[in-house]
């Protein structure tokens, strides 16, 4: 079967990687170099390390052995873990805990608070330097950290001909994405174990059991490039034409990322190509020259890689299920080739997204399944969702950083299904919000909710029972919106987002709870708005949401903010509420949460501080704890009064 321009092609061996990547760089290459979003830049090789020969698996790597916690404690019922998009598919974020001890990375330090206690108390903790790190996962005795660090690097010709102000290039920044293991097993002794260190920019994680894949956009590296010296025509022409001799001579560790293992001391251990040939593939329609890499790790031995793949594409929205991992980018557009506003509309609204699916039901391996794509852009993880083998997607077909001219733009419901390698769309239902853009979606089993936005809120439900025929059932239009919708019950739907009037102007956050037992007729039974210019977390990170089942509560971080200019005074808010959701259709705020210097009300006692933005609430054992940048605040569960407080 002929591929599909958006299926992949296997590359057979280096020397045909190479090619490839050589034929399709020098129609790149410009005077300055390769322009990328990272840079290219040189990458200093560390001396004394046992090297992998060009091609050789990463998954030779040395164990760490470090043993799991063995107190075992069930999320969901002692406890309440990260609110994830799936239901066994843990995602990394800020805070996690095991139902003994809260771990938070905070402004980069991590800190360990013991809350087995009646009184909580912090154990340890770990300033990370400038090791940037922005998300974790924690596995029994060890944190692990996951981000990307930026560096800037100069003109080495210039250092090396001993020029007094070497020349900086502000594009030529570096992204390395930092994996970090981190034994907390002597919380007064917080120790980091091993250090893996890879060529890109940090995308996403998801974890499964022991296993995660990490996935990873990188750029070609090594390759120093000439610059136009004095301007002019015949300077440029002689620079590209020695960056064209560069990428002739380019080899292929120019092109493949790499990667360094080292142990808690930076001695290096073990370093290498990342991805092997064999294991990298290209779309059959070219995408850049960029790779993205899904690794396998095996978290319960430390920085196991176990496993590499890479495409010749970038990734920006990363979904799974327990048996599926898929990434979505925008199929590959030279924009250089664009000239006015006309055009670059033209192209968007032809846009489409390519996906890739990966088989990760293997815990020691991912391998590539299919690619497909649809039209427009998504809005985010949760306009995929897998049920059944299908993939439903959820996608505006202009993107909301360019709203004007073309097509009117609309959202679709796509359903795509992997047959011989290629993601095939078997269903499609179009035509939802014309002219309005999608601000959330959520799919729960058979069922699609998806909200879009210009002035009013148009809740739609869609049928997907029979992939081959999504129909939409019913639409509700409200005013306002909501950015994150949350499944209470069968029949109950929580939507969190702004309120707004008939213009469409917002007004601050709005709690809507809304009857889904009826989906051609959906309901909103009730509403809570709060003050005008305030806005919740929830709205663009769903992490920071928290949802207690047993007692029914809901807690939110909130900021807000009034100035009377007439008095010349302002009130701020920042902090969490607590909401009652109660099952025959009743939201009742319960009350506010506020740590030190969150609130006006508490500026006769504490000073006004934006650390005390709430970031995540947890419950357990029957108690809730909050956590900002300021410290952890443990909270009465039903009536939401203090009960102790610990300081970072």
């Amino acid at each position: 079967q002929e591929p599909q321009p958006f299926s992949l092609v296997a590359f057979n061996a280096c020397d045909d990687f190479l090619t490839y990547v050589q034929d399709h760089a020098l129609k790149l290459v410009t005077p300055w170099g390769l322009q990328s979003d990272y840079g290219y830049h040189p990458v200093p090789v560390p001396f004394g390390v046992g090297i992998l020969e060009s091609g050789q698996d990463v998954a030779d790597g040395v164990g760490s052995g470090i043993a799991e916690s063995q107190a075992v404690r069930e999320s969901g019922i002692d406890f309440s873990g990260t609110n994830v998009q799936e239901l066994g598919v843990d995602e990394p974020d800020i805070v996690k805990t095991d139902g003994r001890r809260i771990v938070a990375l905070i402004d980069q330090t991590l800190y360990v608070v013991d809350v087995s206690n009646s009184t909580p108390e912090l154990e340890g903790q770990l300033t990370l330097g400038d090791q940037f790190v922005s998300e974790m996962f924690l596995s029994g005795e060890t944190v692990f950290l996951l981000g990307t660090t930026w560096s800037t690097h100069m003109d080495i010709t210039a250092v090396e001909s001993d020029i007094a102000e070497p020349r900086y290039y502000p594009y030529h920044e570096s992204p390395t994405t930092n994996l970090i293991e981190i034994d907390i097993s002597n919380p007064a002794d917080i120790k980091i174990a091993r250090n893996l260190q890879i060529d890109g920019n940090y995308v996403s994680a998801r974890l499964i059991g022991n296993t995660a894949r990490v996935v990873i956009n990188s750029s070609p590296t090594g390759l120093v490039w000439e610059f136009p010296e004095g301007g002019g025509l015949r300077a440029e022409r002689k620079s590209l034409e020695a960056n064209q001799e560069r990428v002739r001579n380019s080899t292929i560790d120019n092109w493949l990322p790499y990667f360094l293992l080292s142990d808690g001391t930076g001695e290096p251990i073990l370093e290498g190509s990342l991805v092997s040939c064999e294991r990298a593939a290209h779309p059959a329609e070219f995408s850049g020259i960029g790779m993205l890499s899904v690794v396998t790790i095996d978290l319960s031995s430390g920085l196991d890689v176990l496993d590499a793949t890479g495409v010749l594409a970038s990734g920006e929205t990363v979904y799974a299920s327990t048996n599926s991992l898929y990434v979505a980018t925008q199929v590959w557009i030279d924009w250089a080739l664009l000239e006015d506003e006309n055009e670059i509309t033209e192209k968007l609204d032809a846009s489409r997204t390519a996906v890739h699916q990966f088989d990760i039901s293997d815990p020691e391996r991912t391998e590539y399944v299919a690619s497909g794509e649809i039209t427009g852009f998504l809005l985010n993880q949760f306009a995929m969702s897998e049920h059944e083998g299908n993939l439903r997607l959820a996608s505006t077909s202009r993107p909301t950083w360019w709203p004007n001219g073309g097509n009117e733009p609309e959202s679709l419901v796509t359903v795509l299904t992997p047959q011989d390698g290629i993601l095939e769309q078997i269903g499609l239902v179009a035509g939802l919000g014309k002219g309005e853009q999608i601000y959330s979606v959520r799919f729960i089993g058979d069922v699609g909710f998806v909200v879009t936005f210009r002035q009013t809120d148009p809740l739609y439900t869609i049928d997907l029972s029979d992939p081959t025929e999504p129909t939409v059932l019913g639409e509700l239009k409200i005013l306002g919106y909501s950015a994150y919708l949350h499944p209470v019950d069968d029949h109950l739907l929580l939507g969190i987002g702004q309120d707004a009037d008939v213009e469409g102007r917002t007004h601050g956050t709005q709690v809507s709870l809304f009857d889904i037992s009826d989906l051609a007729n959906p309901i909103r039974v009730d509403q809570i708005s709060l003050d005008d210019g305030s806005s919740s977390a929830v709205e663009y990170d769903h992490r920071a949401f928290l949802h207690w089942p047993e007692t029914g509560l809901a807690v939110l971080p909130v900021e807000s903010w009034v100035w009377d200019e007439r008095a010349d005074t302002d009130e701020w808010f920042f902090g969490a509420l607590g909401v009652d959701i109660d099952i025959s259709g009743d939201l009742e705020l319960v009350g506010k949460i506020i740590h030190p210097g969150g609130s006006s009300d508490s500026a006769g006692t504490f000073d006004w501080s934006w650390k005390a933005q709430i970031q995540r609430s947890i419950v357990i054992d029957g108690t809730l704890y909050t956590v900002s940048y300021k410290g952890i605040l443990k909270s009465d569960l039903n009536t939401l009064s203090d009960e102790a407080w610990v300081a970072f």
